[in-house]
Parts: C-alpha cells; sequence; structure tokens
C-alpha cells in the first residue's frame, strides 16, 4: 500500500511517496549516499531487506517501485526476492533504456508482484513497468501525476486516491500543483476516510513515512519524514543531496 505522485515546475520534477506499511515492521533508515563505480545515488533503507522503494543517482534518474495487491504472488515466502534490493540494483543504472534492459534481462518470477516507475531526466513522463508474477508489462504514463496500490480493495481505493489527486491538480495553477500534492500526502485537508486517503491508516497498518524527492537542474533533493504525514510535518526532515552529473548519458 503506497502512493507515488509528481509533478514538474521550474525547480525541476517533484516526487511525493507516502509509504505504507505494516507497523509490526522495523522503521525504514533515513536517506544515504552510496557511491559505486563513480556513479552516486541517494535513498532510504530498510533494515529488514537492506532495499528500498525510493532511489535516485547523480545522472537524474529517479526508480521507485509499489507493491502490486491485485495479483496473488506465486513465490513461496522462502524464495522470494525482495523487490527493495531489486530498485538498489536499478538504481545503478543511468536512465530508463537501461533499467528496460535489465528487466528484461532479469529472472522476475521469484519477486512478488509489483509497478515499478522509471523517470530520467531526458524524459518528462515515467516508464512503468507492471509485473503480475507471469508477465512484464511496459507503458508511458503520459499526462498521469500519481500510482497507488492498496492491500485492502487492491482495485478500488487506488482508483480513489488517483481521482482524488487529479481534480486536486486539475483546480490548482501550475505553480500550486507542489504543495496541494504535499497537503494530500499529509491529509492537512482530508477529504477522504483514514481507510482511503492518501496518509491512510486502519488497523495495523498505517503510512509510515513520506519521502520527497527533487530532481532539479544541478543536484538531487531527498527529504524525508518518519512516522505518519498528518503528525510528522512540523518535524525537521531528513535531507540527502547529490550533485548532478553533466557527463553525456549513455543510452542502453
Amino acid at each position: 500500500m503506497c502512493t507515488v505522485s509528481w509533478c514538474h515546475s521550474p525547480h525541476g520534477l517533484d516526487l511525493l511517496f507516502s509509504r505504507d506499511e505494516s507497523l509490526e515492521r522495523p522503521m525504514a533508515e533515513p536517506p544515504v549516499v552510496d557511491r559505486y563505480e563513480g556513479l552516486s545515488t541517494v535513498m532510504p533503507i530498510d533494515p529488514l531487506g537492506g532495499g528500498t522503494w525510493i532511489a535516485a543517482n547523480d545522472r537524474g534518474m529517479a526508480v521507485m517501485i509499489l507493491n502490486d495487491y491485485r495479483y496473488a504472488s506465486r513465490v513461496s515466502p522462502g524464495d522470494a526476492q525482495s523487490r527493495g534490493l531489486l530498485v538498489r540494483r536499478l538504481s545503478q543504472m543511468s536512465n530508463a533504456a537501461q533499467v528496460r534492459k535489465y528487466l528484461f534481462r532479469e529472472t522476475l518470477k521469484y519477486f512478488p508482484p509489483f509497478l515499478l516507475l522509471a523517470f530520467d531526466r531526458e524524459r518528462a513522463s515515467p516508464t512503468h513497468w507492471a509485473w503480475n508474477g507471469e508477465t512484464l508489462r511496459e507503458s508511458t504514463l503520459r499526462g498521469g501525476s500519481c500510482i497507488s496500490t492498496s492491500s485492502w480493495l487492491p482495485r478500488l481505493v487506488p482508483g480513489v486516491r488517483r481521482l482524488v489527486i487529479r481534480r486536486a491538480l486539475g483546480r490548482c495553477q501550475p505553480d500550486q500543483a507542489f504543495s496541494k500534492l504535499l497537503s494530500l500526502h499529509r491529509n492537512i485537508d482530508p477529504c477522504l476516510p483514514p481507510r482511503l486517503a492518501v496518509a491512510m491508516r486502519r488497523e495495523g497498518r498505517e503510512t509510515v513515512s513520506l519521502t520527497h524527492l527533487r530532481v532539479g537542474k544541478s543536484e538531487v533533493i531527498m527529504r524525508y519524514w518518519p512516522g505518519h504525514p498528518s503528525e510528522s510535518y512540523s518535524n525537521d526532515p531528513f535531507l540527502a543531496s547529490i550533485g548532478l552529473n553533466r557527463m553525456p548519458v549513455e543510452r542502453g
């Protein structure tokens, strides 16, 4: 259960990721800068699996993953591979074309179903992959502004959240889009009951963190608020940043 939304402004690309989890899962670690073979990445870390749900690198490429509850997992718990580790590996790619090549080469049968997004600095729209446990499908989300998943009513709840976000963006000026999205992710002006809200709450589960990623003209900045966004927004976020590498982007 998670929601990702995004918008473009003169500052660059802004992404917001509300991470929904069981309250029994340990709290994630705040964003860190990782360096691998000359490439820098920034990401929060899930201590349970060692992976992440959102990452960006100094080539301006951002990648994030959501569990897809519309399909039952075909993998036994003992054989399942961490989707978070997949994101960590993909964060070492320079662009969406390289992500594509890796995904269609990789044996995905050990991963439970997921939705994956990749943004690169050469394209305004993200590339989207959906893995249902058998088939990997790719599409470009033109005109979209959000993706959401839910383990409760998995075909209804995400659609309600998408509708609310798109209506909110349609009623504001472009320079107000980010602040409107931030309010929805924090549930400051609640327009949905807690089970349906972007900042959700229900028995045993809730939104446990909010991540803001900005891919600007010269740097990537990640802000991270642990805790339910309706309560953590007055706290100072954890902050990590990396400069953008201006070397030509190698195509995949």
